[in-house]
């Protein structure tokens, strides 16, 4: 059940069941010609809308809206209206993170209900999306909206220029919508309901990697666990070692996201958010059973320094450092890169142990220490 039943219509159709469009048009003209009387009623219904648009074309768009009786900088001075470019969301720090742009929809979802807005109605635009190395990740992305939106009123729009991307891309991305509007007509996506063959891969690969290790696990037991043909796997990663890195990147994989998502979500006060983090630690690890960091776990297998692995890994440990860097920042202590990088060990150090004892109590060990590191720290 959606916390709203109120109807919400696209090109005549209610959207109440399936609120995660595929929006495909050949350019922008047909693009606002669907959209716009979808984004003014929503105005007219009092809803929230999130737009985000090509840096280069902001000001264009502002100006579309406006040409519709839209009062703009009403709307965005109330907060009613949100236009973002995607080098603020999307391509943050240059780069597409599917976890962190899963974050950001949230939170942008989020914000709407704080607000007291009944809906939001969040438009993306998706001509960014043009890079195939970004592919594996987006349709990672697209896919966990679904679960983003299954109980929520908002609708969530993936706006798509067929002169943009390739058939490929436009076959993966429509296989992950519940609905598309194709040619002005909205319909039932063909892979609504079933994972692609690629989420099936990476779901096979986290359970044995998690179970049997990434070096004792073969492309054979993936494939047979996943269901698809050999040739489907090496269409969607050329060796095993493209996939161990997709997994990595998977945000399933990507534990830091969901912990990050309670710490930041908790209303506890700046300085309370360190010890916090240790113990949404120990939730997550009681949660997998045990099983560990995936990253700590690959990193002890994966012993070739050249493997591509390894840069992601790096790379991770990296994030963690700096969200540690950035709460203790926040609660007013100085050198706060140090402290994070003694911070991290204190972490890494408790997870490893907790998972050879199948315990937490590590974990709040490491905790109660940061605690004492930190009392002597100085701050601001």
């Amino acid at each position: 059940m959606r916390t709203s039943a109120r109807t919400v219509r696209l090109a005549g159709e209610d959207l109440t069941d399936h609120r995660h469009v595929c929006v495909l048009v050949d350019g922008p003209e047909e693009a606002y010609e669907l959209l716009l009387p979808f984004i003014v009623d929503g105005f007219e219904q009092g809803d929230r809308a999130v737009h985000v648009v090509d840096p280069d074309t902001r000001d264009t768009h502002l100006e579309r809206l406006s040409a519709t009786g839209i009062d703009v900088p009403a709307a965005a001075a109330s907060k009613q209206l949100d236009v973002q470019p995607w080098t603020d969301s999307y391509l943050r720090g240059g780069r597409f993170n599917a976890s962190g742009q899963l974050s950001f929809l949230k939170r942008s979802l989020a914000e709407g209900r704080r607000l007291g807005f009944p809906q939001t109605r969040y438009i993306g635009n998706m001509q960014w999306a043009i890079d195939g190395e970004t592919a594996g990740d987006l349709i990672s992305y697209e896919a966990r909206i679904n679960e983003v939106t299954r109980r929520l009123p908002d609708v969530v729009i993936c706006l798509y220029d067929l002169r943009r991307h390739t058939a490929r891309m436009i076959a993966d991305v429509l296989g992950v919508h519940p609905v598309a509007l194709v040619g002005g007509v909205l319909r039932m996506s063909h892979g609504a309901g079933r994972a692609s063959a690629r989420d099936r891969l990476l779901a096979a690969a986290s359970q044995l990697f998690h179970e049997n290790g990434v070096q004792a696990t073969g492309v054979d037991s993936i494939v047979s666990e996943a269901g698809v043909a050999k040739a489907t796997f090496y269409r969607h990663f050329p060796s095993k070692d493209d996939l161990v890195v997709a997994w990595l990147r998977d945000p399933r994989t990507r534990w830091l996201d969901r912990i990050r998502a309670d710490v930041d979500g908790s209303s506890v006060d700046a300085a309370r958010r360190i010890p916090l983090f240790f113990e949404m630690v120990a939730d997550w690890l009681e949660t997998e059973s045990y099983r560990g960091s995936p990253y700590l776990n690959t990193l002890v297998e994966i012993r070739d320094p050249a493997h591509p692995a390894r840069r992601i890994i790096r790379e991770y440990f990296q994030e963690v450092e700096d969200y540690l860097e950035e709460l203790i920042a926040a609660a007013g202590y100085r050198d706060s890169r140090m402290l994070a990088a003694e911070i991290e060990t204190l972490v890494a150090g408790s997870v490893s142990i907790a998972v050879a004892r199948s315990s937490g109590a590590p974990v709040f060990a490491a905790r109660d220490a940061a605690v004492r590191v930190l009392a002597t720290a100085e701050r601001d």
